[in-house]
């Protein structure tokens, strides 16, 4: 897998390192919470109280579908059967390593000693953030897809912060999306549309 997406990669890590500043690396910085441990509790017990009042059962409902859809994929199958090792592993045997290396030290990033794909961080906010907006979308809520802004920043903080490898960031996004979709389509369907989740009418 490292060998088939090297060329990839290492574009996409040249691209991304131009904006690589004080500014981005603090907003990568915490950006990195919100795909860790706490983040997790948060999202599923947010997700968990929404399923409560009939207004917001959708939104919950899809939210903790997605969630745990995405968590059992990534979690559970993927990063164990793929077994990939983060970058800062694999690459040291690799012409890219100098140039990495700079920018990697530059950018004060920590080690992660679990496995590199894909991005958990990513899918846990593309799961979460696309089964909300979708149901919103579908709510006649039209500006709900700017909630997909915060997963996009969180899968580009990963990769300047040298963590991820942008292919992982990017299985992460359709992991994400796809667990966010199902989280959708099952809200949608099982839980009937109320008067107070109607648009009104004037």
């Amino acid at each position: 897998m490292d060998q088939l997406l090297y060329g990839f990669d290492t574009a996409v890590y040249t691209f991304f390192w131009q904006f690589q500043n004080s500014a981005t690396i603090g907003l990568a910085d915490v950006c990195q919470h919100l795909g860790d441990t706490t983040a997790y509790i948060i999202y599923l017990l947010i997700s968990l109280a929404l399923c409560f009042p009939k207004k917001t059962r959708r939104y919950g409902v899809a939210m903790v579908v997605a969630f745990l859809v995405a968590f059992l994929l990534v979690n559970v199958l993927i990063k164990p059967g793929v077994g990939r090792l983060r970058p800062y592993v694999t690459l040291r045997d690799t012409p890219f390593w100098e140039t990495y290396e700079a920018h990697w030290v530059s950018a004060g990033s920590h080690l992660e000693d679990d496995l590199s794909f894909p991005s958990g961080h990513t899918s846990l906010n593309f799961a979460t953030f696309t089964a909300l907006a979708a149901v919103l979308i579908k709510d006649r809520k039209r500006w709900a897809w700017v909630l997909l802004v915060i997963p996009v920043i969180v899968g580009i903080t990963r990769i300047i912060r040298c963590v991820h490898y942008p292919s992982d960031v990017l299985g992460g996004m359709i992991i994400g999306v796809v667990a966010g979709l199902i989280g959708y389509v099952v809200a949608t369907k099982v839980i009937p549309v109320t008067s107070d989740s109607m648009p009104q009418q004037s």
